[in-house]
């Protein structure tokens, strides 16, 4: 459902709409092992090309699976819908719980779900960054008609109901890619999202 418009709906005349991306219209590649699928989301990458970080929607679909990063990675979890899914590493087994954030530290994870399971899949949010350096700050919150993003607000993702960002909007299912030098006031009616920011530019409110 969309938000109505209002006669201040915070659109500023000087910016242009954020980029709206549809999960739908991603490419799906395998995971390292079981039956499921990764869509990249978006990367932010240095001027080498180095990976910053990386943020991708994830299937899990057997009662397994196996997602491996690049060497001296670490992750960010977060659920999304579907069946309980327990993360597995070398230092913990722990049942992640629907938008709230489990961190990995480790570039491999392991993915496990009940044998007995409602059916369907597992959708997951993972954040993958590399461990030695400062990691994106990664936040869940519900939005309040008085919200406002930083400059350092790299990507929205809207976990429940809709947002609007100068003009643009996302519901669950899609994100909104954000200009980092400036702020940003989204708008949306109890609306649950989750934000990436550069490091050392959030400050929660």
């Amino acid at each position: 459902m969309s938000i109505p418009a209002e006669e201040d709906d915070g659109v500023e005349a000087d910016q242009s709409p954020p980029r709206v991306i549809r999960f739908a219209d991603l490419p799906r590649q395998p995971l390292d092992q079981g039956r499921g699928s990764a869509r990249e989301i978006w990367a932010d990458l240095d001027h080498d090309l180095t990976l910053r970080w990386q943020l991708r929607v994830v299937e899990i679909k057997d009662s397994a699976g196996l997602l491996v990063g690049p060497i001296g990675t670490h992750h960010y979890v977060v659920g999304l819908a579907g069946p309980q899914v327990a993360v597995r590493n070398s230092e913990s087994n722990r049942v992640l719980r629907r938008a709230h954030v489990m961190p990995v530290r480790s570039a491999t994870v392991c993915f496990e779900r009940p044998k007995l399971r409602p059916p369907g899949a597992s959708s997951l949010v993972v954040l993958t960054f590399a461990g030695a350096a400062e990691p994106p700050e990664f936040s869940i919150r519900t939005l309040t008609p008085q919200a406002e993003l930083p400059a350092g607000a790299q990507l929205l993702l809207a976990l429940r109901g809709t947002v609007r960002v100068n003009g643009a909007e996302a519901a669950p299912g899609s994100a909104l890619l954000l200009d980092a030098t400036r702020s940003h006031r989204p708008q949306g009616v109890s609306t649950h999202v989750l934000t990436v920011h550069r490091p050392g530019s959030h400050q929660d409110p």
